[in-house]
């Protein structure tokens, strides 16, 4: 998904839209947004942590992402990942009532792999990176 501008002055977002992220996320800080024309989307750092939340016109939220440890992945989708290789990094995507995880491995010839998972273990995608 391509966003037509980087927006790092808040006063340029409708107030409600910034006030709906923060009824959403109280403890965001460090706050840049990317806007399309219908949706915008806030990467900030929360209890140091970077997430990504994207809000539709109207400030109901869409879905968000956010940067997790190893420790933290679900053990269902951890042990399905561990067999394609060994966890780099991972990103919870909430939407909705789903989750999903975006995982990046690493295989033993060191080529990385994107793994996509539901939240229990089912891989939805894989792709090279």
């Amino acid at each position: 998904m391509s966003f037509s501008f980087l927006i790092k002055d808040h006063k340029s977002i409708p107030g409600f839209i910034n006030q709906k992220l923060l009824t959403f996320f109280p403890r965001a800080i460090n706050i840049e947004w990317n806007k399309t024309q219908n949706t915008f989307e806030a990467l900030f750092y929360m209890d140091e942590v970077e997430l990504i939340a994207k809000l539709n016109d109207k400030g109901e939220l869409i879905e968000y992402k956010k940067n997790i440890r190893k420790n933290e992945i679900p053990e269902t989708v951890r042990l399905k990942t561990c067999v394609h290789g060994e966890i780099m990094s991972a990103i919870a995507i909430y939407f909705g009532e789903e989750e999903h995880y975006e995982i990046i491995i690493r295989q033993k010839d060191l080529v990385r792999y994107l793994l996509i998972l539901d939240s229990q273990g089912t891989l939805l995608e894989k792709r090279m990176v």
